[in-house]
């Protein structure tokens, strides 16, 4: 959700955004362990496959919240594996771009054949 607001003493016109905080919600078992999940780990991961793009920080960004959207989407349980998230954010960077999807694979052991 976003809100326009105005400094009360610039008057300037700026734009905030609520969101909800992920790793309060939403966990991911690893070895049967519950752990927060922490979005800026996923983008962290989406950036490093992004790298060589122009404008690889807004594109990291966008294509983050697209894979949290498709998560979210994906299960009724808040809770996922580290291999459930591998499988969206590899489909979806390879629907983006091709050489980051093949550097993200290179990297998660889990999406090598």
């Amino acid at each position: 959700m976003w809100r326009r607001r105005q400094c009360r003493e610039c008057k300037s016109v700026f734009t905030t955004h609520e969101a909800i905080d992920l790793s309060s919600s939403l966990r991911v078992s690893t070895n049967g362990e519950l752990k927060p999940f922490i979005s800026d780990l996923l983008f962290t991961e989406v950036l490093l496959a992004l790298q060589d793009r122009k404008d690889c920080y807004t594109e990291s960004r966008e294509v983050t919240g697209t894979i949290i959207q498709e998560l979210l989407k994906s299960q009724a349980s808040p809770v996922f594996t580290p291999k459930q998230i591998s499988e969206v954010t590899a489909g979806i960077l390879k629907r983006f771009n091709q050489r980051a999807w093949h550097r993200y694979t290179a990297e998660h052991p889990s999406q090598q054949a």
